[in-house]
C-alpha cells in the first residue's frame, strides 16, 4: 500500500505485531465481527457480511492510510494469528482518534493494551500526531481496562457523544500526549518499527 505518505509500516510491540491489512485477512475479520460484543460496542455493520470484511481489509484500510490515519491488523506475535484491529481512520488537527476491537480468543491476554501502546507510540512519533485519544462507553469494562493498562489519561465523561446503532451513548474520553510519563516509558520499551 503506497500513497504520498509512503508505505504503511509494520510495528512491533511486546506481544503483538501491527501490520497493514491484507485481502487474505477477510475471513478472520468476518469471523471476529460475528461476535456480539464487537457488534455491541463498536460501529461495525450489523449484521456483518463477508463483503463487509473484504471491504474493510481492502478499501476501508487503504482509505484510512490515504486520509492520514492508519488501521492495522493486530497479530499474535507468537502464533501469527489475527487477534484484532486497531487504528485511526483519519487524523485531524494532529489528533488521532483511535478505535479497536479484539476477537474473543485474543481477549484478556494483554494483546490489545500492547497494541494500543505500540500504535500510540508510532502516532506520537513517526505518525505525526500531537494527541491520541479514544472514547469508551462507561459500561464497557474491557475497553476501560485496556485504555488504563496502556497508560492513557481519563479526562472525563462526554454525555451522549457517540451514536451506536441509532442510540446516543455517554463515553469516557481518554488521551495520551507525547510528554505523558506512560508514553515516555512506552517509547523506551518499544521494540521497533519494521518496513519504514
Amino acid at each position: 500500500m503506497t500513497s504520498a505518505r509512503g508505505k504503511q509500516p509494520t510495528l512491533t510491540g511486546s506481544a503483538v505485531v501491527l501490520r497493514p491489512w491484507a485481502e487474505a485477512d477477510a475471513d478472520a475479520v468476518f469471523a471476529a465481527c460475528q461476535d456480539r460484543e464487537i457488534q455491541r460496542w463498536t460501529t461495525v455493520p450489523s449484521p456483518y457480511s463477508q463483503a463487509d470484511a473484504v471491504a474493510y481489509v481492502t478499501d476501508v484500510a487503504a482509505a484510512a492510510w490515504e486520509d492520514g490515519g492508519a488501521v492495522f491488523a493486530v497479530i499474535d506475535g507468537a502464533t501469527g494469528d489475527v487477534v484484532g484491529s486497531i487504528g485511526a481512520h483519519d487524523m485531524r488537527d494532529g489528533v488521532a482518534h483511535v478505535g479497536y476491537w479484539t476477537a474473543p480468543a485474543g481477549r484478556e491476554r494483554g494483546f490489545t493494551s500492547d497494541a494500543l501502546r505500540t500504535l500510540t507510540g508510532w502516532f506520537l512519533g513517526d505518525g505525526g500526531a500531537a494527541r491520541v485519544e479514544l472514547v469508551v462507553e462507561p459500561t464497557n469494562g474491557g475497553s476501560l481496562r485496556v485504555a488504563e493498562a496502556a497508560g492513557f489519561t481519563r479526562e472525563g465523561l462526554l454525555r451522549q457523544r457517540l451514536v451506536v446503532r441509532d442510540r446516543r451513548a455517554d463515553v469516557v474520553m481518554y488521551s495520551m500526549l507525547a510528554g505523558d510519563p506512560a508514553m515516555a516509558a512506552a517509547v523506551d520499551e518499544r521494540p521497533g518499527t519494521l518496513d519504514r
